[in-house]
C-alpha cells in the first residue's frame, strides 16, 4: 500500500512540475502578469474557472475529490483490516487534500474576482487579485502617451527610452512617503510616465488598483483588504465631485497608518487651476461648498509640478539617447517639450488646422473642434458618433459649410481616429463608450470661445447627470442664460424620473434659481429658491446643509428686492442654525456671518455692521489666512462700511491694503482686484480728489478693456466713473458725452432698462441739471423712477430715490405743486 501511495504523489509532482515549466515559456504575453504559478495550478487550470461552465467544473471537482477520498476510506473499512484500512484512508486524504484545498482556493479566488471587477478594478490579473506594481509591464495601457513606433530586436516599440526629469527627486521622495501625491502638468508634460517609473522604482512589491471613476466608492473594501497598495488616479479630474474623490473617501483610503498605502494622481495644469484659483465672480452657496469641498481634497495633496517645456539640462540627458531617432528629433526640435513631441502633440495640432482646408478634412475638423468643447464643458466621459454628428454641423457652417467640400462623416471619424504621421496617437480616440478628443488639444493656445447655444444643444443629447455637469460648467463660463435653459431641462427631465422631491432634481431647481438670479431675475429666483428651501426642509431636514444653503441663497435674493429686513431676518436664522451644526468657525459659517452684517449695512445699521464686519475678517483670518480670498471680502466690506460711517481715510487705507493682498495672492488682472481698484477711487472722490479718482477711472478703464472687453458690464462701470469725477471736476459737457456714451453702450448690451442701464441714465440728467437745461433732466429722471417701479416696486429704496430726483427737477422748474405730489 505504501508503495501505491508513493507511486501516486510521483505522478502528480511529475504533472504538476511539466504544467510549471510550460507556464514559465508562455510569462509576458500579457499587459499585467501575476505571481509565479504553483505546481499546485495544473489542476484547475485543466477544468477551468474563469467561465460559467469553468465555475461549474470547479464545483463538481470539488465535490468529486471529497467523494473520492469518502469512498476510498469507506471502501478500505469493509475489504481490509482496520491497520491497512486506516493507512488507505489516511493516504487518500493526502493526495485529495490539496487538491480540494486548492479547487476551494480557487473558487474564492473567482468570488474575489467578480467583486473586483464589480468594482470596476480593470487592472486585475488573470488570477483575480490586484496585480504587483511589478508585473506591470504597459505604460500605455495606464495613461502614457505612446510614441512613433520603432522596431527594437523584430518587437514594435512604442515607450520611448525614460529620461529623469529635474523633478524626479521631489516625486521620489513624495512616492516613498506615500499619502496623497499629485503631480500636475499640461497634457503631455511626462507627468504621467514620471508617476509609473517612480511607482516601479520605489513600490515594486505593492499592489496595484487602478479604478474607472464611475465606480470610485466600490474601491475601498478591496484596498482596505491590502497590507500593501497603490491607488492610480490618472487624470485626477475625472473622479472629483459629490460622488467622486473626497477628503473623507481618501481618508478611508489611506486608513490609520497602519497599512501602507500611496494615492498616485496625475492632473492637467488647467483643471488644476480651475478647481483651486477662485472663479471670476462669486458662487452660489451650494457651488461654493462644493467648490471649496475639491479644493480641501487637492491642497491635502503633496503637489510637485513638471513643466511641459524641458531644461536644459534634461535635454542633455535625452541628447545621451541619441541612438533613439524618436529623441533625437525631439532634441532638436526646441520649440516643444520632449514629451510633447513624442506624443506628437504639434504634429496633431497643425494637422487640425489644415484639415479645414476646402476638399480636405473640413468635416473632420469640425467633428474634433465639436469633441474638444464637449471636453471644455467637463464632458469627461466620451461622447458618441451620434452626438459628434448632431454638434459638428454647427462648427462646419460656420466655417463655410459646403463651400468646403465635406467628406462623409464615416470617412470624418476614420480619419480622425487613425494615427498621424509619426505617431501611434490619433487627434480623436475612440473606445466602446465613444470618442474623446486628445487632451493636448485642450491646451492649444487661442482657442475659439465655444459658439453660443452649443451647451444647450449638447445637454439635450446627454443624460441627466452628464447635461447638469454642462449646466455648471457654462455657468463658470458666465453664460447664465444658457445655464439657465440647461437646468431648466434637467429638472424637467429629473423630475419625470426620479420625482420632484429627489435630492438631483432639487439640485438642479436650485441651479435654475441661481441662474435666475444671475441674470437678474429676482422674484424669479426667489420663488425657486423658497420652494426648494421648503422641499429640502421636508426631505432632508430643516438643518441638513443643502436646506441650508436654498435659505441663505432666499435671504441673498430677499435682500437684492429691496427687502432688508426680512433678508437680515434670514440670515440671522441660518446663521443660528449653522453653528449649532458646523460651529463657530467652520467656513460655510463665517460666510453667512459675513453677509449678515452686509445686511445689517443695507438696513443703514453701520455701527453694528461695521463691528460685526470686523469680528468676521479677525476670524476668517485666523481659520482661513490673511490672504485668503474670504478674508480679503470681507475686508473689503468692512472698508465700505468705513465710507458709509464717513471715515474715507480708514476706508481708503483698508481698500488699498485689499488691492495689494489680491494683486498678491489673486493677480493684478483679478476681477476681485479691479473690484477693489474701483473702490479706491470712490474713496478719493469722497475725500475731494477728483483728479485722482480720474486718473485712476481712465488707468482701469484700459485694463478692464484689456482683460473683458469694451463692452463688458464692469468696463462701462467704470467709464460711468470716469464721466462722475469728470463732473466732480465741472466738466459737466466732457460728463454728458461720457455718460451718454456709456448708456448707449449698456443699452444694446444689456437692455434699456437694466439696472446699469437706468443709472447711466440718471447720470445723463445729472449733467443736464448742471447744464441748466432742466427740462431735458426731467425726461431722463422721470423715465428712470417710472422703470424702477415697474421693475422694483414703488416702495423699492431705489424707486424712492428716483422719485425724489423728479421732485427736486420739478422745483427747479418752478413747478413745487408738481413736486409736492
Amino acid at each position: 500500500m505504501a508503495d501505491w501511495v508513493a507511486t501516486t504523489l510521483r505522478w502528480r509532482t511529475a504533472v504538476y512540475g511539466e504544467h510549471r515549466r510550460s507556464s514559465l515559456g508562455r510569462r509576458g504575453d500579457a499587459g499585467l502578469d501575476d505571481a509565479d504559478p504553483n505546481p499546485q495550478d495544473v489542476f484547475f487550470q485543466i477544468i477551468g474557472g474563469g467561465t460559467v461552465a469553468g465555475r461549474v467544473h470547479l464545483w463538481i471537482a470539488y465535490f468529486t475529490l471529497a467523494g473520492i477520498a469518502g469512498l476510498t476510506g469507506v471502501i478500505a473499512a469493509i475489504w481490509m483490516p482496520p491497520e491497512q484500512a486506516a493507512a488507505v484512508a489516511a493516504a487518500a486524504a493526502a493526495v485529495t487534500a490539496l487538491p480540494v484545498t486548492r479547487v476551494s482556493a480557487r473558487i474564492d479566488t473567482i468570488a474575489r474576482q467578480r467583486e473586483l471587477i464589480a468594482a470596476s478594478l480593470y487592472a486585475v490579473s488573470a488570477s483575480g487579485r490586484l496585480p504587483r506594481v511589478r508585473n506591470l509591464n504597459d505604460p500605455i495601457a495606464l495613461g502614457v502617451h505612446a510614441a512613433e513606433p520603432v522596431a527594437k530586436n523584430g518587437v514594435e516599440d512604442r515607450v520611448a527610452p525614460f529620461i529623469r526629469r529635474d523633478r524626479e527627486a521631489d516625486v521620489h521622495a513624495a512616492v516613498a512617503s506615500g499619502g496623497f501625491v499629485l503631480i500636475v502638468g499640461e497634457s503631455t508634460a511626462g507627468k504621467t510616465r514620471l508617476a509609473y517609473e517612480a511607482l516601479r522604482a520605489l513600490r515594486p512589491n505593492h499592489t496595484f488598483a487602478c479604478p474607472t471613476p464611475s465606480e470610485l466608492l466600490a474601491l475601498l473594501p478591496a484596498v482596505r483588504k491590502e497590507k500593501r497598495c497603490v491607488v492610480w488616479l490618472d487624470d485626477l479630474e475625472r473622479y472629483l465631485g459629490a460622488q467622486g474623490l473626497t477628503i473623507t473617501l481618501l481618508a478611508q483610503l489611506l486608513g490609520d497608518g497602519s497599512r501602507d498605502v500611496l494615492v498616485l494622481a496625475t492632473m492637467r495644469a488647467h483643471e488644476h487651476h480651475q478647481f483651486l484659483s477662485p472663479p471670476n465672480e462669486m458662487p452660489s452657496e451650494e457651488r461654493a461648498q462644493r467648490e471649496r469641498t475639491a479644493r480641501e481634497l487637492l491642497q491635502s495633496a503633496r503637489t510637485i509640478r513638471i513643466d511641459r517645456q524641458w531644461s536644459a539640462a534634461e535635454r542633455e540627458r535625452a541628447a545621451e539617447h541619441a541612438e533613439d531617432p524618436r529623441l533625437a528629433r525631439a532634441v532638436d526640435d526646441e520649440r516643444f517639450g520632449i514629451a510633447e513631441t513624442l506624443a506628437c502633440g504639434p504634429t496633431m495640432v497643425e494637422s487640425w488646422r489644415n484639415a479645414w482646408t476646402p476638399g480636405g478634412h473640413p468635416r473632420a475638423a469640425a467633428v474634433l473642434a465639436t469633441a474638444m468643447d464637449c471636453r471644455r464643458l467637463s464632458m469627461h466621459a466620451p461622447v458618441s458618433s451620434a452626438v459628434l454628428a448632431d454638434l459638428h454641423v454647427r462648427y462646419l457652417e460656420g466655417r463655410g459649410g459646403d463651400r468646403l467640400r465635406p467628406e462623409q462623416l464615416d470617412e470624418a471619424l476614420s480619419w480622425l481616429c487613425t494615427p498621424v504621421h509619426g505617431a501611434t496617437g490619433s487627434p480623436l480616440i475612440k473606445s466602446a463608450d465613444g470618442y474623446q478628443a486628445f487632451d493636448y488639444l485642450l491646451d492649444v493656445p487661442d482657442l475659439q470661445p465655444i459658439p453660443e447655444g452649443i451647451s444647450v444643444h449638447l445637454a439635450s443629447l446627454l443624460d441627466h447627470s452628464h447635461a447638469y455637469d454642462i449646466g455648471l460648467a457654462v455657468g463658470r463660463l458666465g453664460r447664465w442664460e444658457e445655464a439657465y435653459q440647461v437646468q431648466r431641462a434637467v429638472t424637467a427631465e429629473r423630475n419625470r424620473l426620479l420625482g420632484g422631491a429627489h435630492p438631483d432634481t432639487l439640485a438642479s431647481r436650485y441651479e435654475v434659481g441661481f441662474a435666475l438670479t444671475r441674470t437678474g431675475r429676482f422674484a424669479d429666483a426667489l420663488t425657486e429658491q423658497t420652494n426648494v428651501a421648503e422641499d429640502r426642509e421636508r426631505v432632508l431636514g430643516p438643518e441638513h446643509e443643502d436646506t441650508l444653503v436654498a435659505r441663505q441663497e432666499s435671504a441673498y435674493l430677499l435682500g437684492q428686492l429691496g427687502r432688508p429686513r426680512e433678508a437680515h431676518e434670514a440670515y440671522a436664522a441660518v446663521l443660528a442654525a449653522r453653528e449649532r451644526a458646523m460651529g463657530p468657525d467652520h467656513p460655510a459659517t463665517l460666510r453667512c456671518h459675513h453677509n449678515l452684517a452686509f445686511s445689517l449695512n443695507r438696513l443703514g445699521r453701520f455701527e453694528g455692521s461695521y463691528r460685526m464686519a470686523h469680528e468676521v475678517a479677525e476670524a476668517r483670518a485666523r481659520v482661513l489666512g490673511t490672504n485668503h480670498r474670504d478674508t480679503l471680502i470681507t475686508r473689503y466690506e468692512v472698508a465700505y462700511t468705513l465710507g458709509k460711517l464717513d471715515r474715507w481715510e480708514e476706508a481708503l487705507q483698508v481698500f488699498r491694503e485689499v488691492v495689494e493682498a489680491r494683486a498678491r495672492s489673486l493677480g493684478a488682472d483679478h476681477p476681485d482686484t479691479l473690484a477693489a481698484r474701483y473702490e479706491v477711487g470712490i474713496a478719493f472722490g469722497r475725500l475731494g480728489r477728483g483728479a485722482d479718482a480720474l486718473t485712476l477711472y481712465r488707468t482701469l478703464v484700459d485694463d478692464r478693456t484689456r482683460v473683458h472687453g469694451p463692452t463688458h458690464p464692469e468696463t462701462l462701470r467704470a467709464r460711468h466713473s470716469v464721466g462722475v469725477n469728470l463732473g466732480r471736476l465741472g466738466l459737466w459737457e466732457e460728463a454728458l458725452a461720457e455718460s451718454r456714451n456709456v448708456y448707449a453702450l449698456r443699452e444694446q448690451a444689456l437692455g434699456p432698462d437694466h439696472p446699469d442701464s437706468l443709472i447711466s441714465r440718471r447720470e445723463i440728467a445729472v449733467g443736464l441739471g448742471w447744464l441748466d437745461r432742466w427740462d431735458e433732466a426731467l425726461i431722463e429722471y422721470r423715465h428712470v423712477a417710472d422703470a424702477r417701479e415697474l421693475l422694483l416696486g414703488r416702495d423699492h429704496p431705489d424707486t424712492l430715490d428716483s422719485r425724489k430726483d423728479e421732485a427736486h427737477c420739478l422745483e427747479k422748474l418752478g413747478r413745487e405743486e408738481d413736486a409736492a405730489e
